[in-house]
């Protein structure tokens, strides 16, 4: 093991490891290092290493940080602790929602069931389809912008920026059935500006003054003072849909309706206001109470922070793994071609209308989710956090026990996806292994891809991201050739990237893990031809 303070833990070795990663490197890489040096304290290799004992205290709780999908498969599916969160993670979400311990991603018991129950509806997979049209219309308009660029393509831009506002706005609609209009405006709508400053006061690196002031009391006071006016936007929204949920049911009762016939999709919080008033003891008469509107709120806070920034990263990688692997992108082209049809140009694809109409032709492409599968373990833009418990203890492939008493287990995706030991050619991008069989070396193991995790927590809304993934690499395949310019950006920079894989788009923390730079490129038309 790394040298263990009685005051510090292995805090000092875990400085030791960030000493040697370059600038704000994403954490992932500390505990990765830190277990290359367990390992090697051990006289064994990093690959044989199923998991690990870091501690963090007095910063954070001690952690056993799983690299094996074994143990990962008896935490994920535990019957007790597989179904449990950690409280340290509803402190984590506090200032992104608005209350300590109470949000779909960090409550539990009867509250978590409760609460899931209200927004399960949205993600059936009919009203998920329903969506892909207000999926489609920002994607045309974010296309419309990299047209623009690509009219000049020598000019560098900055990718993430502008996919962060395309996912902004699309979970404007499929949150709220809110047109927020970053993207058609060139202005950010009152509602995501105060949602995003909450997630700037959070993650947002700070320098001079500005680190400064996101200290002690007058940190505190900028985050409340800002939740304040995030949660009046919210409760505004919130009354609306009541109101319009009301004037409905009112409607059906007198059997009165006007001409405008009812939209097939249901937002996340109208499915949630139509759950509501549809349990006992509710009724369509009652009105949310405080408690209702203060769960709404933290609940509403937290699908808008997991629904865009996440899958922005995610986007973004796909264009970087894609674009350095030619022979991917010309195989994506050729299913593209086959599905939609041979690429005319750009004023002749109608790939937007047919999703459009025909959201189940995105069931017709198999190499896509290969490749976004693909991405997606290779640069995984978050990790998982179970508890620990005095009688639970875990056990390794070769019969090593962890005790898992006092400590959160993290199960550790990076480390897990990156495994040589799991993955034939780890480090490799290699689609193909998604669309192998059972007999091949490459096949995966089974519970060893996580980025959605397994489990009765695993990530609900993943259905949805795929959808939303394989729309915007038809779109983007068809049409563009993307260059990132990382060697020209960071060109001269003295820095070890042995550390961080080799990359020079290494991740970083700013909520999900993105890709350091937010993502320098140019862009132009592509033109290629089928064989």
């Amino acid at each position: 093991m790394p040298p263990h303070s009685a005051v510090f833990g292995h805090l000092l070795a875990a400085k030791e490891a960030a000493d040697e990663l370059p600038p704000f490197a994403h954490n992932i890489y500390v505990l990765k290092l830190v277990g290359s040096k367990v390992a090697s304290a051990r006289a064994i290799d990093i690959d044989d290493l199923d998991a690990y004992y870091f501690d963090a205290e007095p910063v954070a709780y001690p952690l056993l940080v799983v690299r094996d999908p074994f143990l990962a498969h008896q935490v994920a599916h535990h019957a007790r602790i597989g179904s449990l969160k950690p409280p340290q993670l509803g402190s984590w979400f506090r200032s992104i929602t608005g209350r300590e311990g109470r949000n779909l991603f960090s409550n539990n018991g009867g509250e978590w069931k409760h609460n899931t129950s209200l927004f399960q509806g949205f993600f059936n997979n009919a009203n998920l389809d329903a969506a892909v049209p207000a999926v489609m219309e920002q994607l045309r308009l974010y296309r419309d912008i990299l047209r623009e660029k690509a009219r000049t393509p020598a000019t560098m831009f900055h990718l993430e920026p502008i996919t962060l506002l395309l996912m902004n706005d699309i979970i404007g609609h499929l949150l709220l059935d809110l047109d927020l209009g970053n993207l058609k405006s060139g202005k950010t709508h009152p509602l995501s500006e105060t949602m995003l400053e909450q997630l700037n006061l959070k993650f947002a690196y700070k320098y001079g003054m500005e680190a400064l002031l996101n200290t002690g009391l007058v940190s505190k006071f900028r985050v409340w003072r800002n939740s304040q006016m995030l949660n009046k936007h919210i409760r505004h929204q919130i009354d609306i849909h009541i109101r319009e949920y009301k004037e409905r049911q009112a409607s059906l009762v007198t059997g009165y309706s006007d001409d405008k016939q009812e939209e097939p999709f249901k937002s996340i919080l109208g499915q949630a206001v139509e759950s509501f008033f549809a349990q006992p003891p509710a009724g369509h008469e009652a009105q949310p109470d405080a408690e209702f509107m203060e769960m709404m709120c933290a609940e509403i806070r937290m699908f808008f922070f997991a629904g865009y920034d996440s899958t922005a990263s995610a986007m973004v990688a796909c264009i970087y793994t894609i674009w350095r692997n030619k022979e991917v992108l010309a195989r994506l082209r050729a299913e593209h071609d086959a599905v939609f049809g041979a690429y005319l140009g750009a004023e002749k694809d109608d790939c937007v209308e047919r999703i459009t109409t025909e959201p189940a032709i995105l069931n017709q492409l198999p190499y896509t989710l290969a490749v976004i599968k693909e991405t997606l373990r290779l640069y995984p833009p978050a990790s998982g956090l179970r508890p620990g418990a005095e009688d639970i203890v875990l056990t390794g492939r070769n019969g090593t026990r962890y005790p898992t008493a006092g400590v959160l287990i993290q199960l550790n995706h990076i480390d897990i996806q990156r495994n040589p030991r799991v993955w034939p050619e780890a480090e490799k991008f290699l689609p193909e292994r998604w669309l192998v069989g059972a007999d091949d070396r490459l096949y995966p193991e089974k519970g060893a891809f996580r980025p959605f995790e397994h489990g009765v927590r695993n990530c609900t809304g993943q259905a949805l991201v795929i959808k939303e993934l394989k729309a915007f690499l038809v779109v983007l395949t068809r049409e563009f050739d993307f260059q990132d310019c990382y060697n020209e950006v960071y060109r001269g920079e003295n820095i070890d990237l042995g550390n961080v894989d080799g990359e020079m788009a290494y991740l970083i923390d700013r909520g999900a893990a993105h890709m350091r730079g937010h993502f320098p490129c140019r862009v132009r038309s592509g033109e290629y031809k089928t064989n």
